[in-house]
């Protein structure tokens, strides 16, 4: 009998993939804000799963790290390519 795939809730996923972001780059929860024009308190909120981002603010996450929307939605065994691609892009 095949298994039945969970899939993640959006928000958990955006919470997975914000920590992804944050060890890959080497970020504190401050740094990501301050790229993304967010507060530190925000971030952590979202990767808690404690608040529902706006659109807005998840337009500020995506431009800050280097990726579309979208991708901060997805599975993060989906989700880490384009993250790990956004990194590989960072100047040095």
């Amino acid at each position: 009998m095949a298994k039945k795939a969970v899939r993640k809730s959006s928000r958990v996923c955006l919470a997975a993939n914000l920590r992804a972001v944050r060890a890959l780059f080497r970020w504190s929860q401050e740094e990501l804000g301050l790229q993304c024009g967010l507060k530190r308190t925000y971030v952590g909120a979202l990767e808690r799963t404690e608040v529902n981002p706006g659109i807005d603010n998840l337009d500020k996450l995506a431009l800050g790290v280097g990726i579309l929307a979208h991708v901060l939605l997805l599975s993060p065994e989906v989700a880490y390519v384009h993250i790990f691609a956004a990194f590989s892009q960072q100047p040095k």
